[in-house]
């Protein structure tokens, strides 16, 4: 007869078996289903889409968009808006929309980010060039703002040019933006300018003194500089981490909590017929799954452009934020 402390032990030891097979099998199984999603993805990164939790439902937008145009709709019949474009991307492979996003608008200051690109793509070969110091002694332009900006340079003291692009598109001052545009014509480097504006879809080939600018073309810079894709990491951060400091509160900031931070860039026209154009464009960056919105509008007064940005990021914040996964 087998002694008792002999049955215990191939009993624990037939259970340690199972145990070891369910383990090495449930390793296999990760293991294929590891391989299989990445085995399907050759020329994307698989982390983005194998094996990530989704933060929010990645459904359509098809009811807000509807919502969003009746506003637009409204907002045209009572006389306080002309045109409004908007473009919507969810940046974690989710759901993208849009309304009139390819109708054109005059990029005004909008332009500061792609006149900051300009540099940074020569600071990613040469980083030394952030610190070289540009100021104009006599400045030739004259620029009107409504919205003016909270802090401002002097033109004639000379300033970093890291720190001129900080400050242009932190504050969206004109004066920085004139030292860094006179500082490229007085060099001739005007076609680098040109050539970069070309590059980011800012203006017609067929006519490069035509500045036009639709939402879709603008929202692809802030994907672009989210995904690394056109700076290198340090640079892309950078850039946006001075747009996040941004204090103008009368567009996408909205109803969006102080505590999520928007790196965004707007941008005022007026034109000598009296239409007003304002925009407000950028990264809401809602927790664990930022988004693209970027907003256009065309009318008689600022006061109701913004009216209607606000009112526009309202609604989308809030219907990102009733689809958040418990």
């Amino acid at each position: 007869m087998m002694p008792l402390f002999k049955k215990l032990s191939l009993s624990t030891l037939t259970l340690f078996g199972v145990f070891a097979l369910g383990a090495l099998v449930g390793i296999f199984v990760y293991d294929l289903r590891e391989s299989r999603c990445e085995d399907s993805y050759r020329f994307i990164n698989p982390e983005v889409v194998c094996d990530k939790q989704p933060i929010l439902k990645k459904i359509g937008y098809a009811a807000t968009q509807g919502v969003l145009e009746k506003f637009i709709a409204e907002e045209k019949a009572a006389g306080r808006l002309t045109e409004a474009a908007l473009y919507f991307r969810d940046l974690e492979d989710g759901p993208v929309f849009g309304v009139d996003e390819t109708a054109d608008f005059a990029p005004a200051s909008l332009l500061k980010l792609p006149l900051a690109l300009v540099y940074l793509t020569q600071a990613e070969r040469d980083p030394e060039i952030l610190k070289e110091q540009l100021s104009v002694a006599k400045p030739q332009w004259n620029f009107s703002e409504y919205y003016p900006p909270t802090e401002t340079i002097d033109p004639a003291v000379p300033h970093t040019i890291e720190d001129l692009i900080a400050h242009m598109l932190t504050y969206s001052d004109n004066n920085s933006y004139g030292v860094l545009q006179t500082h490229l014509y007085d060099t001739r480097q005007k076609s680098v300018m040109t050539q970069t504006f070309l590059e980011l879809g800012f203006i017609d080939p067929a006519n490069i003194s035509d500045e036009t600018l639709s939402v879709r073309r603008y929202a692809a810079i802030f994907r672009a500089l989210y995904n690394i894709s056109y700076l290198n990491a340090g640079l892309s951060e950078k850039v946006l981490g001075w747009l996040a400091e941004s204090d103008f509160a009368l567009g996408l900031r909205g109803d969006v909590p102080e505590s999520v931070p928007i790196a965004h860039k707007f941008g005022e026209r007026s034109i000598d017929d009296g239409v007003k154009q304002l925009h407000d464009c950028g990264i809401v960056y809602y927790p664990g799954n930022p988004y693209v919105l970027c907003v256009m509008t065309r009318g008689a007064n600022f006061d109701d452009l913004a009216a209607v940005i606000r009112r526009i990021s309202s609604v989308v914040y809030a219907e990102v934020d009733s689809r958040r996964i418990k």
